[in-house]
């Protein structure tokens, strides 16, 4: 007899592990009902597991967490395997199933609460046993899969302190906070500027987040976004969240696009008895931001259904730049940085060109006066007003948010369970950024007109703050999903499992506080009135730009005030159905097939409602796509070696392959396999890897967005802003970006040191034909940087004649007025979406835990990491490979977390600690690592009846030190580096819950 200890899955940053015992003796399904003579004494429920699976000689599956902290009876007498476990778990809260002849699969129940409140009292029964099929694998009861995969669970996600699964995820080392965060999107951090609504999104190895799939129970959502190429994760309520599955490695064989990084499957719950309640409170204890949460779940099971319907309401307060010292003010100097603020001001500044060509300031509009008894020989030559863009901005926004989650399920005979769930959340948003900065063309028609240089025009470099206030974004995110599923029995092993889903995004962004433009130009008198406006200069007012401030009237600032309104709709009808069962019998155990087919309708519709460079709001054309997708699919797994015939150096040997095909209505088909290994030589010791291909398609706006000119200010080689024209919009000839990926894996669970567990694995992924728009991400340098130069045409239409053609046409297709003179236009930048370069990245995942007993004490420390050996991007085909690690707003080479945990009777705590390497600026300034640390204790009454009963109080602290992010001179002026770090500085939080 041996004892074998296999690696399955991954918990919170810790494998998930099997426990077995395996008999060299063929095992059957007679030796399975023998009655076998157990002596196990009492004591920790761990110890007597791996008694249990030593003395029945079967395998038990289960997490090392669900059986740390618990005690056992102990059991003593002849019993069988069934009724042994039976025996052992009573009262333990535990469920048993039973998922082979000699694998037993133990699971948190679902009722009375244990200590992650999720669970219920259930021993084995001669019921059916229900199969369990987990992510990165269509095959019900299948072995471990290969692939590297960790588990969070919802109590993993309390016991950090955190309130969302969104701030859960985007805390994993192996996640880049680049993109799809809110404070990315805020500090411009995320340069793709496709987040209009601040939703949050999970990005593994900072491949992009829509190169990261995230399922919801199994099942796609739509995408959020200006892009609808991302889904996001906050609309989902932590008050049904049951855990998330995370593969973290090529999935497209299995799941279709999207997963090059990985699949995110966020699990809710399906069974729940009682009625909970939970109520949490936070502010941070430097400035306003502060949070409230409240949620109500109730649920009914029955023996052949359940019922479960759960809301959350969420409501958070903005954290302001001014509460932050490093972010207030855009002028860094004071922390060793730039002063980064920028001559369009009030009071602004007389512009004229230098010998470059470059617009530059040359007069400084006088502060203190109102621009009526303004002189020439007033203004101020040589000293720039320069503005604090920062004023009034935020680093988080304001949000609101309704999320309801409803599932019932019923088994509609012995072999047929028919299931139906619906999610919906609504979440209203705010924020504000940097007042509105325009230059003005200012002639001697407007009445205040007075130039320092006795000229009959000038441009004046000119910002609104004082006047409109910050620029405000604000809208509604409104998420939808409905799901029917069917599984069936056919016989032998075999399942048919099916479902029809629905998912939904709505999205909408109004961003106001705006100067129109047309409207300005025309209270400059720099052009005349136009009676399709409802503004009349002679009637309003001309608009005085000499002012600091206090000028105009608020009557004038509202006729000329401007907005921009963008919404967009994704959704996704899924039809899936997939068939699995054994094929044959092996000496290593059932050879065992899951094949399926899938359809997918995917749409897209965008509309914009402009009202900026127009006398009345012009709606822009709807973008209206769609498109059509089937696939099919199969999967084999095949155990060589298993309890039956293991030999020396062979106590396990599994192999799976996978393939998928996808055709798509709009470019063509793609095909995906995947070929996994996992191989256990001597007990405690497994060793596994995994090789496929995976893809990404073109989303519908990549493909099909009209194409879009429109005026930007940019910075040349000598430093000096200078008018360039963009080219934005879609291309039909996309084809998918493509990706190699491999991960090999080492976990341990020692059986010398009970508790332990340990799991290393090394990836590597290729991700080659990348969709990008990369000069749009990378604007900033796109006149600098010799990599862009293939999408720069540089003109000179004061000289030239074709220049001057080119030009004109570009800016007729925009249909927005010039506000800049057609010879100040230097260059004309191509950021439409293309197949280009490729990203090179690889690195390891570290997770290492360890749970062990004093007398009343339960103690566990964990250590997760992820380092990154390298993040290579080519932009182009021809362009240089460069490392991109280390830099601000990427990927930092080494990310990890450190947890020590303590429970004794009714207390529960943990500390963690928090670690971002150091890094650099990209003129390669240093960035001091971040090391931050967060303490949650909670109190859980054991009382079983009374008020006490169910009660539990817990009290959190993120950055308990209130460590603030190290210094980054940020060209935004944040002071830190959104992508790497938090602002949001020492938050605490108490959360009071009760369940009956």
């Amino acid at each position: 007899m041996r004892t074998q200890i296999i690696a399955a899955l991954f918990t919170g940053t810790s494998p998930l592990i099997v426990m077995a015992a395996a008999s060299a003796m063929p095992a059957t399904a007679q030796v399975a009902e023998a009655r076998i003579a157990f002596a196990i004494a009492p004591g920790a429920l761990s110890t007597a597991l791996a008694q249990y699976a030593e003395q029945a000689r079967v395998q038990l599956i289960y997490a090392p967490a669900l059986a740390a902290g618990r005690k056992s009876t102990g059991i003593k007498g002849q019993f069988s395997p069934r009724e042994a476990i039976a025996r052992l778990l009573a009262g333990t809260g535990i469920a048993v199933q039973q998922v082979d002849r000699d694998i037993f699969m133990l699971s948190g129940a679902q009722g009375k609460a244990d200590e992650a409140g999720e669970a219920r009292s259930s021993v084995l029964t001669d019921e059916r046993p229900q199969d369990i099929i987990v992510t990165g694998s269509h095959i019900h009861g299948a072995p471990p899969t290969a692939s590297p995969t960790k588990v969070v669970t919802r109590s993993d996600i309390e016991r950090g302190g955190y309130s969302s699964v969104a701030q859960a995820l985007q805390a994993m080392p192996g996640n880049f906070g680049g993109m799809a965060t809110e404070q990315s999107a805020l500090t411009y951090a995320d340069r793709s500027g496709s987040n209009t609504t601040l939703a949050s999104g999970v990005n593994l190895r900072g491949l992009g987040p829509q190169a990261t799939l995230v399922l919801v129970n199994g099942r796609r959502v739509a995408g959020s976004g200006m892009m609808g190429d991302f889904a996001d994760i906050s609309s989902i309520p932590m008050s049904a969240l049951d855990r998330v599955e995370i593969i973290t490695d090529g999935a497209s064989a299995l799941y279709g696009s999207d997963a090059v990084a990985g699949v995110v499957n966020i699990i809710l719950k399906e069974d729940f008895d009682g009625l909970e309640m939970r109520l949490r409170g936070g502010t941070v204890t430097q400035g306003n931001a502060r949070e409230l949460q409240f949620s109500q779940t109730a649920g009914k099971s029955w023996g052949s259904g359940s019922f479960l319907l759960s809301y959350e309401y969420q409501r958070r307060v903005a954290l302001r730049s001014a509460d932050r010292a490093y972010a207030r003010s855009a002028d860094s100097r004071p922390f060793g940085g730039t002063d980064r603020r920028y001559p369009y001001s009030s009071p602004g500044n007389v512009l004229g060109f230098d010998e470059s060509g470059a617009l530059v300031p040359t007069y400084a509009i006088p502060a203190g006066q109102d621009g009526t008894g303004l002189t020439a020989d007033d203004f101020l030559a040589g000293e720039p007003n320069l503005e604090n863009f920062r004023e009034g901005t935020d680093l988080s926004p304001d949000q609101k948010r309704h999320s309801l989650y409803a599932h019932v399920s019923q088994s509609l005979t012995d072999a047929i369970k028919f299931s139906l769930e619906g999610r919906f959340s609504h979440r209203k948003f705010s924020s504000l950024t940097s007042g509105y900065a325009t230059i003005l063309s200012v002639t001697d028609a407007n009445p205040w007109f007075v130039s320092p240089t006795g000229a009959s025009s000038d441009l004046i470099g000119y910002a609104f703050t004082q006047e409109l206030g910050p620029v405000r974004s604000a809208g509604t995110a409104r998420s939808y999903a409905l799901t029917g599923g069917l599984e069936a029995e056919l016989g032998a092993d075999w399942k048919l499992s099916s479902y029809l889903a629905y998912a939904a995004q709505r999205d909408r962004n109004r961003t106001d506080q705006l100067a129109n433009e047309y409207l300005l130009a025309e209270a400059l008198g720099s052009i005349a009135d136009d009676p399709a406006s409802d503004f009349t200069a002679q009637r309003d007012g001309y608009f005085n730009p000499y002012g600091d401030g206090n000028a105009n009237s608020p009557a004038l600032l509202q006729a000329i005030s401007g907005y921009s309104d963008y919404e967009s709709r994704s959704n996704i009808l899924t039809a899936d159905m997939v068939a699995d069962g054994s094929l044959f019998s092996m000496p290593g155990g059932s050879v065992k097939l899951a094949v399926g087919a899938n359809y997918r309708r995917e749409r897209f519709h965008s509309q914009a409602v402009d009202f900026i460079f127009s006398p009345t709001p012009v709606a822009g054309r709807p973008a209206d796509y769609s498109r059509s997708i089937w696939a099919g699919f199969a999967e084999l797994a095949v155990p060589l070696f298993g309890p039956d015939n293991a030999r020396a150096g062979l106590q396990q040997l599994d192999f799976s392959a996978a393939v998928r095909a996808e055709r798509y209505d709009d470019f063509g088909s793609t095909a995906n396999p995947k070929f996994s290994v996992r191989w256990v030589p001597v007990n405690g010791v497994a060793v596994r890897g995994t090789w496929g291909t995976s893809f990404r398609a073109p989303n519908l706006r990549e493909l099909g967005a009209p194409e879009t000119a429109n005026l930007r200010i940019a910075t040349n080689e000598a430093g000096n802003s200078v008018v360039v024209i963009q080219r934005s919009g879609g291309n039909t000839g996309l084809s998918p970006e493509k990706a190699k990926s491999w991960t090999v894996g080492l976990d341990l669970t020692p059986s010398s040191l009970a508790g332990l567990t340990a799991s290393l694995t090394a990836f590597r992924t290729i991700f080659s034909g990348r969709i990008s728009n990369v000069v749009q991400q990378n604007f900033s340098s796109a006149l600098t940087d010799p990599t862009y130069a293939p999408f720069v045409r540089w003109v000179s239409p004061g000289t030239n004649a074709d220049d001057l053609a080119f030009v004109e046409e570009l800016l007729s297709r925009s249909g927005a007025a010039n506000p800049y003179p057609v010879e100040s236009i230097a260059a004309v930048v191509d950021a439409r979406y293309v197949n280009t370069g490729r990203v090179d990245v690889a690195g390891g995942d570290f997770d290492i835990n360890y749970v062990f007993e004093r007398g009343s004490n339960r103690f566990n420390i964990g250590v997760g990491a992820t380092y990154l050996e390298r993040w290579r991007e080519q932009v182009t085909p021809d362009s240089p490979a460069v490392d991109r690690r280390n830099v601000a707003g990427r990927p930092v080479d080494l990310k990890g977390r450190m947890t020590i945990g303590w429970a004794r009777g009714p207390f529960d705590a943990q500390f963690a600690l928090n670690h971002v390497d150091a890094y650099h600026d990209e003129a390669g300034k240093p960035i001091k690592a971040w090391n931050t640390v967060d303490f949650r204790i909670a109190y859980k009454s054991k009382a079983s009846t009374g008020i006490a009963s169910g009660f539990t109080i817990s009290l959190a602290a993120q950055n308990l030190f209130d460590k603030a992010p190290p210094f980054y001179d940020s060209t935004a002026g944040a002071g830190y580096d959104g992508a790497n770090a938090d602002a949001t500085g020492r938050f605490i939080a108490l959360e009071i819950a009760r369940r009956w």
